[in-house]
């Protein structure tokens, strides 16, 4: 009996030991919350001394509201949080698990709504609270609407009411409705915020002030726990998923509908170079913008007291004593990785990686031995399965090695790329290297990827990447696959010029430190110190490895030219807006601030273009440029968008105070702040020239425009003919060519689509006598107003100013061909059409004296 109550006693002391605390979700039980119910369940919380309840919620319910009544010490809210701390709320932010909002606008594809602008006099399904989609709001915003131009319905909360054609459009989170609306056999289509410059956090783990105040022991234990869940339910996405089907499931969602929803949302939660749950002083000051703009609040204060400060590295007394006990962890390397790691001239340890390790020594206090003798990764990797390692420091986590080894959280991602020898087109599609040799480094995670899932690819085993590529560049094999970062650093090192990149896998693995299996432990312990790296040393550590100096910049003086146009535009406001009242000189202030954060983020979005345009050039120029500047484009656009939200406020006030000279003034700014932002498109568009001419194959050259274009014109229905004398040879800077043949080309598919003829075809023609080579391009589209054909070369004039276009194309193209080529550019009109045609001289000045 004293046995038994002694029992009982020791029992009642461990659970009041374990201090109860209530987590509010702000909605049903589904993926999105997925890692604490991991912490729960994996008995992380219990490990820290905390017994949770995790409570979700109906629609009605707001998590924000639970939490500031005390009825919950820790919450999961959106970014209208931002507004509730500006309007006085005593919170604070401690993780945003979602750096991009998963938040959308849900459309059928065969609706044909394809963009915020044809959503008007559209019905639209949106939930009461408008905070909660304030991303959408300013979204329609920049577009120029509002609710009042929607056909606004109560949110139905169900996904057939598409299906059933109730409604137009939904308020709905990628990671879920689009499923379920497949699923019914219906195409979807999405409209997404991040698009138009608005991308938001969601999903942010707060608590008040009062907790950190109190518990601040407790605080840090909870963080700590849930972000461990959060790694182990993205790195197990199929076993939480079944967690969640069995115990959380109150929707009854199929198991294949949660593992579709983890596998989108750990693309918005786990992003390259980002520490998992960061909160970004600016990023939250720009949005914060936003809000005010769309006049939800009246100033914008400091973010500094909203974000948590935890405890940056906490250990157990455990793990302190197994540290003690290994003071030297030895260490396994890939010679051959950079910038991943590799072994430099002087015989060192170098690269990413070994900047990691050299911060967990400084943190833990402890030695990593590195061991140089295994020249071979396939070594290092059997000595760490047989425990003559510890660890290795640059592992690709996949499901096979998962059963023979720990890992900690991944630190770097590759995807993995095709790269064939520069003659060889772009490939759309892996499959298509059926039946080829491709060379892949032996035991990489690439050999396992290709083996399991594409046997009839023939594999070439290399014991490095550089090999790899080498016998790309000999001809050895068709082509090789390897992480696009790698790639790019040995194209660079080593100016390996017969080689590019044609085409990226659909296979993407994350990079991480690996342990024997009996050390899970250290595994934990290395989660810690990783979670623990500030932003800025995640910027030392990538900007010195990834950073490189780019010798021949890329002539921006289009971009600044548009920023100088910007800058003076606003100007011109703020002279005309001395002469009105106070509260017009108040927003006047606003625009020149928010116009020198414009400038501030085209100089950072620049500088960092900058740095990696001549290693994304050496790679796949026709590709990887169209991407360089799309950053660009984000950046730039949404202060543009916060700059036109300004303006409808602006406008307002003009409204209410009858200042017509205000009216006018703010009318022409607007239009301007569209035409800046449709030049965003024009830009990524543009390539630079080629620093020396050679002789091209007009047939091949045409082909590789019509590899990039043709999936666009097969989905419009359009025919393209083609009438080239496969020997016709040129001298001329192939891109600069290839860049005017695809402005051509899309305009006639514009034109086509406009013009909405029956037939739909662009003939592609090139003939040669003994001194011009020509090329034609005609289309079916209906031909040029002869009131306008002479002044479609001339810059920024255009037909399309309220779709697409900003006649800055043409004028591109034409500057090239007659600048750069010595050529000319012409058009004239056809029976069905209008026809494009390029002169070109067959012999060309080379050089300097061509280019000028």
């Amino acid at each position: 009996m004293k046995k038994l109550f002694l029992f009982l006693l020791i029992w009642t002391v461990s659970l009041s030991a374990s201090e109860r605390v209530t987590l509010q979700l702000p909605w049903m039980h589904q993926f999105q919350f997925a890692g604490y119910y991991v912490a729960k369940e994996k008995g992380y919380y219990s490990q820290e001394g905390l017994d949770v309840t995790i409570l979700d919620a109906d629609k009605k319910e707001a998590s924000y509201k639970s939490v500031m009544e005390k009825k919950a010490q820790y919450g999961v809210g959106h970014s209208s949080l931002i507004v509730n701390y500006i309007n006085g709320a005593p919170i604070v932010l401690m993780a945003a698990i979602y750096q991009s909002s998963p938040m959308v606008l849900l459309t059928r594809k065969d609706a044909n709504i394809n963009g915020a602008k044809d959503l008007k006099n559209k019905r639209v399904m949106l939930t009461d609270d408008m905070l909660q989609w304030a991303e959408i709001q300013a979204m329609l915003r920049s577009v120029g609407l509002s609710t009042k131009d929607l056909k606004v319905q109560s949110h139905s909360y169900d996904t057939a009411s598409l299906a059933r054609n109730e409604t137009d459009a939904m308020v709905a989170y990628v990671s879920n409705e689009p499923f379920a609306l497949k699923n019914m056999g219906i195409e979807p289509h999405t409209i997404n915020p991040k698009e138009y410059g608005f991308d938001y956090y969601s999903d942010f783990l707060f608590t008040t002030q009062e907790e950190i105040m109190a518990h601040p022991e407790r605080v840090e234990a909870f963080y700590n726990a849930s972000i461990r869940g959060w790694f182990w339910a993205f790195d197990h996405i199929e076993e939480t998923a079944a967690l969640i089907y069995q115990h959380y499931n109150p929707q009854h969602k199929s198991l294949e509908a949660l593992i579709y929803e983890g596998k989108v949302l750990k693309e918005l939660a786990l992003q390259p170079n980002k520490p998992f749950g960061s909160i970004d002083v600016n990023r939250l000051e720009l949005i914060a913008q936003g809000y005010r703009l769309m006049g939800i609040v009246k100033s914008v204060p400091s973010f500094e007291p909203l974000i948590y400060k935890h405890n940056r590295l906490q250990l157990s007394d455990e793990e302190k004593g197994w540290l003690a006990a290994h003071p030297v962890v030895r260490v396994g390397i890939d010679h051959n990785w950079a910038p991943i790691e590799s072994v430099d001239e002087q015989g060192r340890h170098t690269g990413i990686s070994a900047s990691y390790l050299h911060l967990l020594e400084k943190r833990l206090g402890i030695r990593f031995e590195v061991d140089y003798s295994r020249k071979l990764w396939s070594d290092s990797l059997r000595a760490l399965k047989t425990k003559d390692l510890d660890m290795l420091s640059a592992a690709a986590i996949t499901e096979q090695r998962r059963d023979q080894m720990v890992f900690s959280r991944p630190y770097a991602k590759q995807s993995m790329v095709i790269v064939t020898n520069s003659r060889v087109g772009y490939v759309n599609d892996i499959s298509d290297l059926r039946g080829k040799k491709i060379a892949i480094v032996r035991s990489y995670a690439s050999e396992e990827f290709l083996r399991t899932n594409y046997p009839n690819i023939i594999p070439v085993l290399t014991d490095t990447s550089l090999e790899a590529l080498q016998k790309v560049a000999s001809g050895e094999v068709y082509g090789c696959i390897e992480g696009l970062g790698v790639v790019s650093y040995l194209i660079e090192r080593y100016n390996l010029k017969n080689v590019k990149v044609v085409g990226e896998t659909p296979f993407r693995y994350d990079i991480a430190f690996a342990f024997r299996k009996d050390w899970e432990i250290m595994g934990s312990i290395t989660d810690k110190v990783l979670a623990s790296i500030t932003p800025a040393e995640y910027e030392e550590i990538y900007g010195r490895w990834l950073g490189y100096q780019n010798e021949k910049p890329l002539d921006y003086r289009l971009i600044w030219g548009g920023a100088g146009f910007l800058v003076f535009l606003f100007g011109l406001i703020a002279y005309k807006n001395r002469r009105l009242d106070v509260l017009v000189r108040q927003r006047t202030a606003e625009l020149e601030t928010l116009n020198q954060r414009l400038q501030e983020e085209i100089e950072k979005a620049v500088e960092n273009n900058r740095k990696q345009e001549k290693l994304l050039m050496q790679q796949a120029k026709m590709a990887e440029i169209g991407s360089m500047l799309e950053s660009i484009a984000h950046q730039w656009r949404q202060p543009l968008n916060i700059l036109g939200l300004s303006m409808t406020r602006l406008s307002l006030s003009s409204a209410i105070d009858r200042k017509s000279e205000l009216g006018r003034a703010i009318e022409i700014a607007e239009a301007q702040i569209e035409y800046m932002s449709q030049t965003i498109d024009d830009f990524r568009n543009f390539f630079k020239q080629d620093r020396s001419q050679i002789l091209v194959n007009i047939d091949a050259l045409v082909s590789e425009v019509e590899a990039l274009l043709g999936p666009l014109l097969s989905r419009k229905k359009i025919i393209v003919k083609r009438n080239i004398d496969p020997s016709i040879e040129v001298l001329v800077y192939p891109n600069e060519l290839k860049q005017v043949l695809i402005n051509l080309v899309n305009n006639a598919r514009e034109a086509i689509e406009q013009h909405r003829g029956v037939e739909r075809w662009i003939e592609i023609r090139c003939g040669t006598d003994e001194r011009y080579c020509t090329i034609g391009i005609e289309d079916t589209g209906g031909g040029i107003d002869p009131s306008i054909v002479d002044k479609i070369f001339d810059p920024y004039f255009t037909t399309k100013f309220e779709s697409q276009g900003t006649g800055i194309g043409l004028y591109m193209a034409k500057t090239i061909i007659e600048k750069h080529f010595l050529g000319k550019l012409s058009v004239y009109n056809t029976l069905k059409g209008a026809c494009f045609e390029i002169r070109l001289n067959r012999e060309q000045k080379k050089g300097d004296e061509a280019e000028g």
